[in-house]
């Protein structure tokens, strides 16, 4: 009978680990092993080809522990606290061809590819030192055009956010903005958490043992977590934590109830108003909806800005124009109330046309907890439940060149009202189904024409066109003979560009019985 066990080619599997490593985490090891040796000063030099670590730490009793794959040569209580993995200074090995070290009176160099092999290295005696030393020689930097400096300076300084070991580069202290002792910590299950309620709950950096790891946040503003020391990293490089898939969860459970505590306490010592002007868009886009259920204001973002998105078809990027800022009371509201269209979407500028005239809250924001108080006093309007009231029509055209097919009808004047009410509103035009009335004072109804959305793209010649269409049918169908008529159909180059060849011109224009030009005839 044969037996089999589990073998290792050793040369094989530390020359396939280079491709496990990135030059970033080769510095982050560096900073890692100084700040375990209880370094209070970490002072990194490089040029253009090295990389210098200096420490005053504890050094290193044993220097074989050094390049000793997987025995990290720290103390149990470290490993069981930090769960060292001892893979470290491998990492250097594949980004530089010579390694020196010195710590305490011992010392050794070498060139990596000996290391790599599992060369004998000879530990030499060296003058006493505090701390330790790592140089690596013949670094090239990981971006062609940019120098190994240029490109050390700014990893260390992406490493050393939250790093609590003061690090100086080529003389420079390098910034630790999140190790300012003045920065408020709150303690979750997973860690501390910097809190910042100005920013979305979801988008978080996490930091462990004082390095960063796993994702970056989009935006710029964002939460901070230091996670617990015995949290793990994955093997080898340390970029992500080992098991992401259940962390996360916990990492975003842990943020979302900090936050909501967060404005829990806000609330309580602020004033209802202050509170909703500036926490408001934050519980909403935090699903902390509930907070604002109880306080009599609401925000006049909330409602469609009539000044800037008139009724009518709106462009893509002005769908959600609302209010300014500002703050409605609950009272104030309540007696013209708050509405919303409804309906099967047919004539929604008809009922727009309407609560503008009115000046009313047309509610925009759909993101408030069922049982805040706002929905109770939403009313809903149909436009089937408006009544158009047209004066006496002055010109009509059943099929202008727009981007719609419509008719447009010009009237002497125009009001507009709900079913039963006995008072109208008057307004410069309305649309409904396929007609547009129009007064001879209408103003900016392009928007009732169409919304100039075209296979995904913006088509602002036809806006133009459009807008000059209406302009030109409103002035036809005022003018009081056929002299002004002939002037309101002249196209503006006519109008407005000088025309040499008609300079002193005096041309007789002749129109048949169906009003379409029969003959010009200068003299």
């Amino acid at each position: 009978m044969s037996t089999i066990c589990l073998k290792t080619n050793q040369h094989r599997l530390i020359n396939n680990l280079r491709h496990a490593f990135i030059p970033g985490s080769m510095l982050g090891e560096l900073l890692q092993n100084a700040r375990r040796a209880q370094a209070s000063h970490i002072d990194v030099r490089v040029d253009h080809d090295s990389i210098s670590v200096s420490d005053d730490g504890t050094g290193i009793a044993d220097l074989q522990s050094l390049i000793h794959i997987a025995e990290s040569g720290w103390d149990p209580e470290l490993q069981a606290r930090e769960n060292a993995f001892g893979m470290g200074v491998l990492s250097t090995l594949y980004f530089a061809e010579h390694l020196s070290v010195h710590s305490g009176t011992q010392a050794f160099e070498a060139p990596t590819a000996a290391i790599l092999r599992s060369d004998a290295i000879e530990v030499q005696e060296r003058a006493p030192r505090s701390g330790t030393m790592i140089r690596l020689d013949g670094v090239q930097s990981p971006y062609p055009g940019t120098s190994l400096p240029a490109w050390a300076e700014g990893e260390l300084q992406r490493l050393c956010a939250a790093f609590p070991v003061r690090v100086s580069f080529n003389g420079a202290d390098v910034p630790r903005p999140l190790s300012d002792p003045s920065i408020e910590w709150l303690d979750t299950p997973v860690g501390r958490l910097r809190l910042d309620l100005h920013a979305a709950p979801t988008q978080w950096r996490c930091y462990l043992q004082g390095l960063p790891i796993g994702r970056v946040p989009s935006a710029s503003r964002h939460q901070i977590v230091l996670l617990r020391d015995d949290m793990i990293a994955r093997l080898p490089d340390r970029q992500h934590l080992l098991d992401e898939e259940a962390d996360h969860p916990r990492i975003q459970a842990a943020i979302d109830e900090a936050f909501r505590q967060g404005l829990v306490r806000i609330k309580e010592r602020a004033a209802g108003s202050e509170f909703v002007t500036v926490y408001g868009e934050v519980c909403l886009s935090s699903s902390n909806t509930d907070l604002l259920n109880d306080v009599p204001f609401a925000s006049r973002r909330w409602f469609r800005d009539w000044s800037a998105s008139p009724p009518g078809h709106r462009h893509a990027w002005r769908r959600c124009c609302r209010l300014p800022d500002g703050l409605v009371a609950r009272e104030v509201l309540e007696e013209p109330g708050v509405w919303q269209i409804g309906g099967d979407g047919c004539d929604e500028s008809l009922a727009e046309v309407y609560l503008e005239a009115r000046q009313a809250f047309l509610l925009r924001e759909y993101r408030l907890d069922p049982d805040h108080w706002l929905l109770g006093l939403v009313r809903t309007l149909r436009p089937d439940q408006i009544v158009v009231r047209a004066g006496t029509m002055l010109y009509e055209e059943a099929s202008p060149p727009l981007a719609d097919d419509v008719a447009l009808v010009l009237v002497d004047s125009l009001a507009i009202a709900l079913e039963g009410d006995a008072e109208a509103i008057p307004v410069g035009a309305v649309r409904r189904a396929g007609t547009i009335h129009l007064t001879p004072d209408a103003d900016g109804v392009t928007l009732l024409v169409s919304d100039y959305i075209f296979d995904d793209r913006y088509d602002e010649d036809c806006e133009d066109a459009d807008a000059q269409t209406l302009r030109t049918f409103v002035a036809v169908g005022c003018s009081q003979d056929p002299g002004q008529v002939v002037t309101a159909l002249l196209p503006d180059a006519l109008r407005f560009l000088a025309q040499p060849r008609l300079a002193g011109a005096t041309v007789r224009l002749t129109f048949d019985a169906q009003g379409k030009l029969a003959s010009a005839v200068s003299g």
